[in-house]
């Protein structure tokens, strides 16, 4: 039994379906939403290196390695959506160039041996309207040392305010129905 059905809009891997849980406790990132993003960010998608926090199901980050993207790493909490990304990488052909890390994305994120240092493209979908898990998780990549200009593209609700930062700046947002993706630079 799986969830629902989703799959890769754009690059190598365009049309293939993706697996997604069952049940509601992931929200995949929709078609739209996945195109306006990528969209956005423009061919330099190409070589990147991506980190997909609160992964979910990996819709982004797959997405992310279709259009060109170099490498991916995946954090996801849930040990049965940690394996759906691995499966997914497999079935699009990505597995030998990503890698699934099944812990919480907020604990990981606060490892004192955190090295995000060569990400250049940081992916941010926590569960929407927990603001908590927002604030969270925006605070502790402002305190991370990220590659300098690294882009972070949050996925929330628009109802959800971004927390103060220092380092991290916001340089656009877009709203598609219920949802925002707010765009940062690390500086």
């Amino acid at each position: 039994m799986s969830g629902p059905a989703t799959r890769v809009t754009a690059g190598t891997s365009r049309g293939r379906l993706l697996k997604t849980p069952p049940g509601r406790s992931v929200r995949p990132t929709t078609s739209l939403v996945r195109e306006a993003l990528f969209n956005i960010i423009g061919d330099s998608i190409r070589g990147a290196r991506v980190l997909d926090l609160f992964a979910g199901a990996g819709t982004l980050g797959i997405e992310a390695l279709s259009r060109g993207a170099a490498w991916a790493t995946f954090v996801e909490r849930d040990e049965g959506c940690a394996n759906i990304v691995a499966e997914n990488l497999v079935a699009t052909g990505f597995a030998q160039q990503g890698d699934v890390v099944s812990a919480d994305t907020i604990d990981w994120l606060r490892a004192p041996t955190l090295d995000v240092t060569s990400y250049n493209l940081l992916l941010v979908d926590p569960p929407y309207r927990e603001g908590a898990t927002l604030t969270a998780a925006l605070q502790a990549l402002d305190r991370a040392p990220l590659r300098d200009q690294a882009l972070v593209v949050v996925e929330h609700h628009r109802s959800q305010p971004m927390p103060p930062l220092q380092r991290l700046t916001q340089v656009r947002e877009r709203d598609y129905g219920t949802t925002r993706l707010t765009f940062l630079r690390y500086a």
